[in-house]
């Protein structure tokens, strides 16, 4: 029998499931939504292609960067209703203007994520902003392949883990554009989906639309953001105002475990181009403007260069090079996985004890958060106030 990844490696990115010969692996979530592959023994012919295909089992060859960029899109509309500088719109844009395919995340009305292939520019604003949930490819594996087969330019945006699967599958093609994001981690969608039914049901409106980066509240600022179907917010709320998602996300408490193990954060990478936002700026070189929606673009091969190349000649982005070291320094992403918490390992205790309910899971998760805050504080205090003792008779003694 093949060994697939081990629980703690899988990325959940379904390259075993789609090039299985005999279709005998599923990806099935488990009892608290993370979605994993499932071999039927009965089925298997021991080919071992799956362990072949396995970004983990097989890993593709890491390519150093080449250059570092500090970028934004010229289209200030663009710009201002991206997650970042507006980069990987204006690469899609380009890409459908020369003839190409476009392939991202887009977000369904179940509020599950998958990759799209898009052909017009009418179609591109679903892939638009980040989604801060798990994303599945397999559904796009397979017009991956008809195009690559009919002689098809494709650019694709990934997660690092899904870029790899995509060379794992198709290895290297001179029409295939391979864009990975700087990730800090993947929450299952059942948690998104357990959060949102019950905002509905505490608000008392159903939600048509949502963003986890909402323009009209800026972007950068990180508001988690339901909309009904008149396009009205009727929720809006970021970590510090205590939205159980935004917490469980941004303090990387809810993410798939193989993300707080992740082979893939670190300055070497599997695509031609890296994205993200640009953490750092000016740390390491004099800088002139402020690194408020600002992308860091990372280039790591020839292919890369020359579609960002064009975009800079054309006017359509601005972008000035950097030292490569100042966005990695500033972003820890492009250094290790996100690390694992106190709060981490008690969410694994809960969300086993709660059955895979996110919402109670988080809710103790946040008690105990403010308890150790709490305790903290008391521990601090008397100190504190005996710093304060001394330094008032040191004054009076130098009086």
């Amino acid at each position: 029998m093949p060994s697939l990844a081990l629980r703690q490696d899988c990325t959940g990115c379904g390259a075993c499931a789609y090039r299985c010969p005999k279709h005998c692996i599923h990806m099935e979530a488990d009892k608290i939504g993370v979605a994993y592959p499932r071999i039927d023994d009965s089925a298997c012919v021991d080919c071992h292609v799956c362990e072949k295909v396995c970004p983990i089992i097989t890993p593709n060859l890491l390519m150093e960067t080449r250059k570092c960029y500090a970028a934004w899109n010229n289209d200030e509309d663009e710009r201002s209703t991206s997650a970042s500088g507006g980069i990987a719109i204006a690469i899609y844009q380009e890409a459908l203007i020369n003839g190409m395919v476009a392939i991202g995340a887009s977000q369904n009305a179940d509020w599950t994520v998958t990759h799209k292939v898009v052909k017009t520019p009418q179609e591109l604003t679903p892939l638009k902003n980040s989604k801060y949930t798990f994303s599945s490819a397999l559904e796009v594996y397979p017009r991956i392949q008809e195009l690559l087969k009919v002689g098809k330019n494709i650019v694709m945006v990934g997660l690092p883990c899904q870029i790899a699967a995509v060379r794992s599958l198709f290895g290297e093609h001179t029409s295939l554009f391979l864009i990975d994001i700087v990730c800090h981690g993947s929450t299952p969608t059942l948690y998104l989906q357990q959060h949102i039914q019950s905002l509905e049901k505490m608000i008392g409106e159903k939600a048509n639309r949502m963003s986890f980066r909402s323009p009209e509240k800026g972007t950068e600022n990180y508001f988690f953001t339901l909309y009904n179907n008149r396009d009205e917010i009727i929720y809006a709320k970021r970590s510090i105002d205590g939205d159980s998602y935004n917490i469980g996300f941004h303090r990387a408490i809810s993410y798939r475990e193989n993300c707080y193990h992740c082979r893939f954060a670190c300055p070497e990478r599997v695509s031609d181009i890296t994205l993200g936002d640009y953490h750092g700026l000016g740390k390491e070189k004099p800088c002139s403007y402020s690194e408020k929606k600002v992308s860091t673009i990372l280039i790591h091969t020839n292919k890369g260069q020359q579609l960002v190349d064009l975009l800079i000649t054309k006017g359509i982005i601005f972008a000035e090079e950097r030292p490569i070291s100042e966005s990695v320094n500033g972003d820890a992403q492009l250094r290790r996985p996100s690390p694992k918490t106190a709060s981490r390992y008690d969410f694994e205790k809960y969300i086993s004890n709660y059955q895979g309910d996110f919402e109670r899971a988080m809710g103790r998760v946040i008690n105990m958060n403010r308890y150790r805050e709490n305790r903290q504080r008391i521990k601090e205090t008397p100190q504190r106030l005996i710093r304060k003792i001394m330094n008032l008779i040191r004054l009076d003694y130098i009086k």
